[in-house]
This record gives C-alpha cells, structure tokens and sequence, in this order.
C-alpha cells in the first residue's frame, strides 16, 4: 500500500499505517500521532479523561482539521484526569 500524498505528487512511498478519520493510508512524513484521551461522563454532567491516552495515527488533512475544531470548540479542556 502506498501513501496518498505521496502518490498524488507522483511518489511511490510505501505507507506506514492508515488515518483513524478517513482511511486514507499515510506514510511517516504525511502522518501525525496524537494522543488523545477517552472520557466519560460522571453524574452532574462532569467529564472524566480515563487514562491511559490512546494513541491515534492521523494524516496531516485531518490533523489540521482537528486542530482547527478543538481551538474553535475545545469540549474536554474541563476535563478532570483519573488514573
């Protein structure tokens, strides 16, 4: 499987995993890791981050909008951390 960033420039690279968003396969250039955390919602509407993160493997379109999403609607900054 090859990138497709890679392969709309006219390169052959080999991918090294695929977009958790949209599928796409990505190789290590064109690839973001983030490491979210999952959270759940406690009585009174509180939310929880369970750790540990999870780590999720994005290409850089959809790392882009993610980041422009959380600046616009950050939903878990009040998030409370639990081990």
């Amino acid at each position: 499987m090859h990138c497709l960033d890679c392969s709309g420039i006219g390169a052959q690279i080999a991918a090294v995993g695929v977009c958790a968003q949209c599928g796409a396969a990505v190789c290590a250039v064109h690839s973001e890791t983030s490491e979210p955390f999952l959270t759940c919602t406690k009585p009174i509407s509180r939310p929880v981050a369970t750790e540990p993160p999870v780590r999720r493997l994005l290409c850089g379109t959809c790392a882009t909008a993610y980041r422009a999403h959380a600046a616009c609607c950050p939903q878990t900054a009040n998030a409370i951390r639990t081990s």
